[in-house]
């Protein structure tokens, strides 16, 4: 396939259309981004034993089933997140997160960790992916 070639999204039974996505009571993420190798170990570390202020947080702001996973692709290192929102106002949750002053500080010992994506869209830390398949 030629990379000129545009791809667009196609919506069926197991892949919902933005506006089923945006409707749906559980709202479910995937993001990606970058990983600095010689910081994998820290990272790990750090998400070994991640502070109970910032999951609380998250609690609060509607986010569960939060995992993020790690490979390595053409010799880059990678993060992969997946979590499922469940409120309302999903930018009011985000901003009450990011201002958290406990989540911010979080925040300052990943982002040395992290490489956000070039191509990510404007005010992304973390890549936000495309849904292709959903089932439960």
């Amino acid at each position: 396939m030629s990379s000129e070639t545009e791809i667009k999204p196609v919506y069926g039974p197991t892949n919902p259309t933005p506006e089923e996505h945006q409707n749906a009571t559980v709202k479910r993420m995937g993001m990606v981004i970058g990983l600095v190798a010689e910081k994998e170990q820290y990272y790990r570390d750090l998400h070994s034993g991640t502070w109970p202020s910032v999951l609380q947080r998250l609690k609060d702001s509607h986010i569960q089933n939060f995992s993020i996973y790690t490979t390595q692709l053409e010799g880059e290192k990678y993060l992969f997140g997946y979590w499922e929102y469940t409120g309302n106002d999903f930018e009011a949750d985000m901003k009450t997160v990011d201002s958290d002053p406990e989540t911010k500080r979080w925040y300052k010992e990943c982002a040395p960790c992290q490489i956000p994506l070039p191509d990510r869209k404007p005010g992304e830390h973390w890549k936000q992916m495309d849904m292709v398949f959903y089932t439960e």
